[in-house]
């Protein structure tokens, strides 16, 4: 069990289609019937609409709107609803964990998603512990925002990505990019992040050859 320091409005699990959600649907009620979830106030699942693939990024976008219509519902009308939305998300602090792989390299685990594959460890529920349970509690204790202003993190579910929420620094404003230093061989597979030396991103490169990243200046000494 772990402690959540600053709680979040809401925890999204984005899925690839309807059979998918389903799934994940019944592992996030468990968890939450063994109080094995803590620190969050509501719980949805986003599948991409009418089965169509439309990446992290539309997913981000379709997660948002599940929010904002459902708090719209319980809000005062206003005729700009760009100023409405906008002031409904500077009060949520929300968590999306985008999960929507087709698990291709590893198809016994396609209905249930990467997300809820078995890892190998110690567990003191009768679930055993997957991939989010791995991942939950380090997400779930990023610093929060200042008070007055919202919070949306994203990020995968699809690895196990092992770092100290307590080192994360995010700008007040904007957006945050989180990453970590390898090497050139290993980030040409991955997203490459090219700072300004003020830390401002220059270029993001996605899958890029050696040569690029450096032409990018991607690659440091």
């Amino acid at each position: 069990m772990y402690t959540v320091t600053h709680p979040w409005d809401y925890l999204i699990v984005t899925a690839s289609n309807e059979a998918q959600a389903e799934a994940y649907r019944s592992q996030l009620l468990l968890r939450q019937e063994l109080g094995l979830i803590t620190g969050v106030k509501k719980i949805l699942v986003a599948a991409d609409p009418d089965g169509q693939r439309i990446g992290s990024g539309g997913s981000t976008i379709f997660s948002l709107l599940k929010v904002l219509n459902g708090e719209a519902q319980s809000s005062h009308e206003s005729r700009n609803l760009f100023e409405e939305g906008e002031r409904l998300l500077h009060n949520l602090r929300i968590l999306i964990i985008h999960a929507g792989g087709d698990s291709r390299r590893l198809p016994a685990y396609g209905p249930c998603g990467k997300i809820f594959i078995p890892v190998p460890g110690e567990s003191d529920s009768a679930l055993g512990t997957t991939l989010f349970d791995l991942q939950l509690p380090v997400y779930l204790e990023l610093p929060p925002p200042r008070p007055g202003q919202g919070q949306v993190v994203v990020t995968t579910g699809d690895v196990f990505l092992f770092f100290d929420p307590r080192e994360v620094v995010f700008q007040e404003e904007g957006v945050t990019g989180l990453g970590s230093y390898v090497s050139p061989e290993l980030s040409q597979k991955h997203g490459v992040f090219s700072p300004e030396e003020e830390g401002n991103v220059r270029y993001l490169l996605q899958k890029h050859g050696l040569a690029e990243q450096k032409t990018k200046g991607a690659i440091n000494r």
